[in-house]
């Protein structure tokens, strides 16, 4: 199946300045050829975790229904500044941070989700493995739904790879999360793709009282990658943490939206960035806190560390705080620039020369988060990948 794709994703939870270009981005291509409609087999599925495979995209969405009176979405539209910026129900079983259009791609294609549920109370010791390795010229849409029923806990590790690193195809991942009360989901994503893919990675989530989500992220590869990721803080005391490395050289371009909605009191957000930009490549990043009306007691940090090694490389980063709540503690950072004259002094006087020196800040800030993997086998080849781009 080939279709054009003409996708409007990443949207701020609310615009500002048009000619920042900043409020949303564009997935604009033609005859995507699209191969598969589903995601790849799990070969050992560990116990206390079941598998419904085959389940419109759709249809998956009637879990994040069916607790509709917990997600507190309410209409309103984003950009309103006379209304609530959350989105209407109908819109998204559950928000995402890519949005709407993203859905509307899988329900039209006719694209299946797997729903992974995993029992009340049961702590899954193995994870969840799904590994997707493409191959050039192929493409796929895959969905997966993961319900952690109350106190239980799963890690899910999803990795993106190509043998060939000239690969050029399609990816569309939409994960959707829900962690009921005590539930917490760790969640694993590694994209390896070929330097001529074009990938997109949707991801939305519901924590429930003292649920969590725990996001590791790495987009190390592909031509053009869009990133989202939204989590209903929905709970009392739920959490949301997230660490994402990123590198792009070359003419890569690289679109990330990240927000963190607290609604429940005393909830918890941290959200890192670490990367690296090179060549003429192009890197958005749009990080929002949301503490809505009834999160008092809430606490929310966003930080992002990027390195800049070539005049020529485009960055834009937009760290977002709004507040409809008083006792809150909200923090953001973004710490962007190219190696110091004074580290590469240090190391020039110790024989490391400058090239080297990038290198080994190169491999310093990725393996920052490769070291998080919590698989030795894929942490391993992850960091072989690292060595190798650097």
């Amino acid at each position: 199946m080939s279709r054009d794709l003409n996708m409007k994703v990443n949207v701020l939870p609310v615009y500002t300045y048009n000619f920042l270009k900043v409020n949303d981005s564009t997935i604009d291509a033609e005859d995507i050829n699209i191969d598969s409609l589903v995601g790849p087999e799990v070969k050992e599925l560990p116990d206390g975790v079941s598998l419904r495979s085959g389940i419109s995209f759709d249809e998956a969405g009637e879990i994040f229904r069916a607790n509709k009176e917990k997600i507190l979405f309410t209409t309103g539209v984003p950009g309103d500044p006379n209304g609530d910026t959350s989105f209407r129900d109908e819109e998204q079983a559950v928000r995402t941070g890519m949005g709407i259009d993203v859905d509307k791609l899988f329900i039209e294609a006719g694209a299946k989700a797997d729903i992974y549920t995993v029992d009340e109370g049961k702590k899954v010791e193995k994870p969840v493995i799904l590994r997707f390795d493409m191959e050039n010229g192929k493409g796929m849409l895959a969905s997966q739904v993961i319900h952690a029923r109350k106190d239980s806990e799963v890690t899910v590790i999803m990795d993106y790879s190509s043998q060939d690193k000239e690969a050029a195809g399609f990816l569309g991942v939409s994960t959707r999360i829900l962690a009921e009360e005590g539930a917490r989901v760790n969640l694993v994503k590694t994209q390896l793709l070929g330097n001529q893919y074009i990938h997109f990675d949707d991801i939305g989530g519901a924590c429930f009282e003292n649920g969590a989500i725990r996001l590791i992220t790495l987009e190390l590869g592909a031509l053009k990658a869009w990133n989202g990721c939204y989590i209903n803080l929905v709970g009392k005391q739920s959490d949301f943490t997230s660490d994402t490395g990123y590198y792009c050289a070359g003419e890569d371009n690289l679109d990330i939206n990240f927000v963190a909605d607290h609604r429940g009191k005393k909830t918890n957000a941290l959200m890192q960035f670490k990367g690296v930009l090179m060549g003429n490549a192009q890197k958005t990043l749009r990080f929002t806190i949301d503490f809505k009306n009834g999160s008092s007691g809430s606490v929310g940090d966003e930080q992002e560390d990027t390195l800049l090694l070539s005049e020529d490389v485009v960055n834009r980063t937009m760290p977002i705080i709004l507040c409809q709540e008083e006792d809150v503690d909200g923090r953001h950072g973004a710490t962007i620039g190219q190696l110091g004259e004074d580290v590469l002094f240090y190391m020039q006087t110790r024989g490391i020369d400058e090239e080297e020196a990038k290198r080994i800040m190169i491999k310093a800030r990725l393996d920052s988060v490769a070291r998080l993997i919590p698989d030795e086998e894929l942490k391993q080849r992850v960091q072989y990948f690292i060595q190798n781009i650097a």
